[in-house]
């Protein structure tokens, strides 16, 4: 019988966890603004550049980014919410209007935490 890759790879996944949720630079309520994400092409790019680490220790079939010839929209975030949620945490996205400059901005405020 062929050993699951959450078995196998334990520490290095919660390693890529990590590394994502450092990259994502929570506040102190476990939150990100989707706005914030979207403008950040650094961290984009650092979470595009662990595609090849993820294939490894990560069944990455149902992740619509890894998925060659399928459009997806946003796929640093699709990549993240879906490694988050295989490795037991919670991602829950609420409508959030940001204020800036007397300008009001509707973006998704994420809220990220683990399942024990």
């Amino acid at each position: 019988m062929r050993i699951k890759l959450s078995e196998k790879y334990k520490e290095q996944r919660d390693n890529i966890c990590n590394k994502l949720i450092t990259i994502l630079n929570l506040d102190s309520n476990n939150t990100f603004l989707l706005c914030d994400l979207d403008n950040d092409l650094e961290k984009q790019k650092q979470i595009m550049d662990m595609k090849e680490d993820i294939q490894n220790v990560f069944a990455c079939s149902t992740i619509s980014a890894f998925k060659p010839n399928f459009e997806c929209k946003r796929p640093y975030l699709n990549i993240v919410r879906s490694i988050l949620r295989q490795q037991n945490y919670t991602f829950i996205g609420n409508d959030f209007t940001k204020k800036e400059n007397n300008l009001s901005k509707k973006t998704i405020k994420y809220f990220v935490f683990i399942n024990n």
